[in-house]
């Protein structure tokens, strides 16, 4: 009996040794194979252009391949479920955005993204732009909020889709100004520019750089930002978040990687994210298409991307908002 208490604890030492040895070795014989970054979205949009940009410039820092796996459908669901439930090995990560805070509070999901998933790398942030038609009396956020007060339930306001950071940016903003606005709905917010051309719609909440030549050509008209602070990107737009903290909204993707991927693993991937996104290549398409880089610690994203959850909660609750 007591031989056999020795080997049973001779066994159960070795599993543990050879389970603290696992990560380190998992993280020096990474990676040996071709690393997957699955894109939740059609081909083609600004996720996949942004990811394929990344995974050029990744596979330089890691010496790896990196496939780009679009996988759409389902409000990135589908995609993100595929991750969420792939091995934490550091082989299968996922670009995905601030939509991942709103969509389990309007519709049911296979995963929990707070649980199943941690962020590896904040790779841009944008704030959303509020646009006017150009024939309305309003050129800044002062006059905006007048008009609206003005005029309650005449101004509508297109977004790219109910329950979108745009339209939840809405919301904010009409609760914090106390304003009635009524929101229609796009499938993308550039379907929405010739309605607000031609005056059926009074103003968008749109991601950048969106209506900018009709900005430029006069007949549409930019007046203020979702973000915090005044962006030399947009001058004269006044920052919404200045006025009324509670409202800021600042949409932003980031690389994800299943929450059981070993330290050392995240380590090295966190690493190589950082040299990838301080490349110059990679900092003007995030800039070409709306974006500015990313600053600050894992740990700050992750209180951000937690206290957006509660907020945008809060909202979606309030107001009923559901897809429909």
């Amino acid at each position: 009996m007591n031989s056999f208490r020795r080997l049973v604890g001779a066994l159960a030492a070795c599993i543990a040794v050879a389970s603290a040895l696992a990560p380190a070795h998992a993280a020096a014989d990474y990676p040996n194979k071709p690393v997957r970054l699955v894109v939740p979205y059609p081909a083609g949009g600004v996720s996949d252009i942004l990811g394929r940009t990344y995974a050029e410039k990744l596979r330089d820092a890691l010496g790896q391949p990196i496939v780009v796996d679009n996988k759409p459908g389902a409000t990135g669901a589908i995609g993100t479920d595929a991750v969420a439930k792939a091995p934490g090995d550091g082989y299968t990560l996922l670009l995905n955005s601030s939509s991942l805070t709103i969509n389990p509070w309007i519709v049911k999901q296979p995963f929990d993204f707070m649980k199943d998933l941690t962020p590896v790398a904040r790779t841009g942030d944008t704030p959303y732009i509020v646009v006017v038609d150009a024939k309305l009396p309003i050129r800044n956020l002062d006059e905006f909020i007048a008009y609206a007060k003005k005029n309650p339930g005449k101004l509508s306001c297109g977004t790219y889709g109910i329950g979108s950071p745009p339209h939840i940016a809405l919301e904010l903003f009409k609760q914090a100004a106390g304003v009635d606005i009524l929101h229609v709905p796009y499938k993308t917010s550039m379907l929405a520019v010739p309605d607000l051309l031609s005056g059926q719609l009074s103003c968008v909440f749109e991601p950048p750089p969106g209506s900018q030549a009709h900005i430029e050509a006069g007949t549409l008209r930019r007046i203020a930002h979702t973000g915090s602070k005044p962006m030399s990107a947009y001058p004269g737009a006044d920052a919404i978040g200045k006025r009324y903290p509670g409202a800021t909204v600042v949409g932003w993707q980031a690389i994800f990687a299943p929450s059981s991927t070993p330290k050392p693993v995240l380590d090295r991937l966190r690493a190589d994210w950082a040299k990838t996104l301080a490349n110059p290549a990679v900092v003007q398409k995030l800039r070409e298409s709306g974006f500015e880089p990313s600053h600050g610690s894992i740990e700050d994203f992750k209180k951000e991307i937690a206290s957006d959850y509660e907020k945008f909660g809060k909202v979606i609750k309030a107001t009923g908002i559901r897809l429909e």
